[in-house]
């Protein structure tokens, strides 16, 4: 067996390189690599799908495709970079492009669970009728494809078709227990109306990921909807232990304490909010509310005019919420209120 060439030997390394910079983020790095590729080896077609995957990593959808397809032009019918045009057009809007450049990969590589998966997405966002026998061909060869029906299920969901979603999720998270697709499980759930489901799911998903803000986060906000408040502070406050420094996590347990008649550890729980991201502006209205059901009416009102510069439309509900206070205030000129609130 004859040892590869060097020139083949770097051009393998370089690759390799260039594909663990992608892995670790260093997007910056793998482009070097790819450019000093392309410009020592410009009929690799490895080398043009690397310029291409790098494009993709850099959200330049036009300069994915134009490399996709010049790798296409070095080898015809490379599933990869058939792969990588589709997702590009797509992304630029072209989805007559994007269904072309996925039927042929699934044409090229029949086996490819991604390419199939890629093709009804299109026919579903192109409301085709045709979708509904790729779907049916879907959960013939590829049943067990969890990231490839959380897919599906995110474009359900976002065309409004939350059932249909639903059964698409609950199809992921029975083949792999992961909290995205219990999330999405329950934003389903809440969109058809059924909260109460919501929170089960969400339970049941805090039951085997304890440790997970973002379970335990949706799971609070859900307790919330229901009226369920000590459920959802005490969930926050097992959460907030171990992720001190979310303001998510912050803003919510405020908005429950304000709920429960508690301004006083409201208070602490958006000037904690605020330490994090102190451009939420509702965050300031919602502190300013609660510092002028304790009486401080001054310290309220520089919270409202913090609001104000960061976010205009927040005016309206604090010149509702200034007279509703026991010790609030009544302007009927919003013009001297606005004026009155600048720094």
């Amino acid at each position: 067996m004859t040892a590869p060439v060097p020139d083949d030997r770097r051009r393998t390394e370089a690759i390799s390189a260039a594909l663990a910079a992608l892995r670790e983020g260093r997007v910056e790095q793998a482009g070097a690599l790819a450019q000093a590729l392309i410009e020592n080896a410009a009929d690799d077609a490895a080398a043009h799908l690397l310029v291409a995957t790098v494009a993709w990593q850099r959200g330049d959808h036009l300069e994915t495709l134009r490399w996709a397809q010049s790798c296409l032009a070095l080898q015809a019918g490379h599933a990869p970079a058939l792969l990588l045009a589709g997702r590009a057009a797509r992304a630029a809007g072209d989805c007559d492009g994007a269904l072309r450049f996925f039927r042929e990969a699934v044409q090229r590589a029949p086996e490819r669970a991604d390419a199939a998966f890629a093709t009804c997405i299109v026919l579903l966002e192109r409301a085709d009728p045709g979708a509904n026998d790729a779907l049916h061909d879907l959960l013939h060869r590829f049943p067990n494809d969890a990231e490839g029906w959380h897919d599906i299920g995110l474009t359900l969901h976002k065309a409004g078709k939350f059932e249909a979603a639903l059964v698409a999720f609950t199809r992921a998270a029975d083949t792999i227990h992961s909290p995205r697709h219990e999330l999405a499980r329950a934003a389903s759930l809440r969109a058809m109306g059924r909260p109460g489901e919501a929170v089960d799911v969400l339970r049941h998903a805090a039951a085997l990921s304890p440790d997970n803000p973002d379970i335990a986060l949706q799971l609070a906000l859900g307790l919330h909807r229901l009226g369920e408040l000590a459920g959802a502070r005490a969930e926050l406050e097992r959460i907030l232990r171990s992720n001190e420094s979310s303001a998510n996590l912050w803003f919510a347990y405020g908005l429950v304490c304000q709920d429960s008649r508690d301004p006083e550890a409201a208070i602490v729980a958006y000037r904690r909010t605020l330490q994090l991201s102190p451009e939420l502006a509702e965050a300031h209205v919602n502190l300013g509310i609660c510092l002028q059901r304790t009486g401080d009416i001054a310290a309220a009102k520089a919270m409202f005019g913090h609001a104000v510069r960061l976010r205009s439309n927040t005016f309206g509900r604090i010149a509702q919420a200034l007279p509703a206070a026991p010790r609030g205030e009544l302007w009927l000129d919003f013009e001297r209120l606005r004026r009155s609130l600048a720094p």
